[in-house]
C-alpha cells in the first residue's frame, strides 16, 4: 500500500471518529443522561424517599449545580415544551425545574 493511500485512510478514520463522537454526544449521550436520571427519580418517588411535589424543586436545585455541563444541558426545554409538560410525570417535572432560569 502506498504512503498516500495510508495517509488518506488515516485522515478518513480520524474524521469518522470525530463525527461519531459528535453524533453520540448530541443524541445517545443526552438520552442516557435523561434515562438514568428519570429512573432514579421515579425509584425515589416510588419508595417514598421523595414526594412527587418535590421533584420540580429538585430540578431547580440541580440546575444551579449543573448549569453549563453536559448533564445540565441535556434537560433544557424550550418554552413550548415547558408548557406542555405533564404534571403527572416525575421526569417532566424534573426537566421543567432544570429548565427554570
Amino acid at each position: 500500500m502506498s504512503l498516500k493511500k495510508v495517509a488518506s485512510t488515516g485522515v478518513w478514520v480520524i474524521l469518522g471518529a470525530m463525527a461519531g463522537w459528535l453524533i453520540n454526544s448530541a443524541t445517545t449521550g443526552r438520552y442516557n443522561i435523561i434515562n438514568a436520571t428519570c429512573s432514579v427519580i421515579n425509584t425515589a418517588v416510588d419508595n417514598k424517599l421523595l414526594a412527587p411535589d418535590q421533584v420540580r424543586f429538585l430540578g431547580e436545585a440541580s440546575q444551579k449545580n449543573l448549569s453549563g455541563s453536559a448533564a445540565g444541558d441535556a434537560f433544557q426545554l424550550d418554552e413550548q415544551q415547558i408548557q406542555s409538560a405533564s404534571s403527572a410525570s416525575n421526569c417532566s417535572q424534573f426537566m421543567v425545574g432544570m429548565s427554570s432560569h
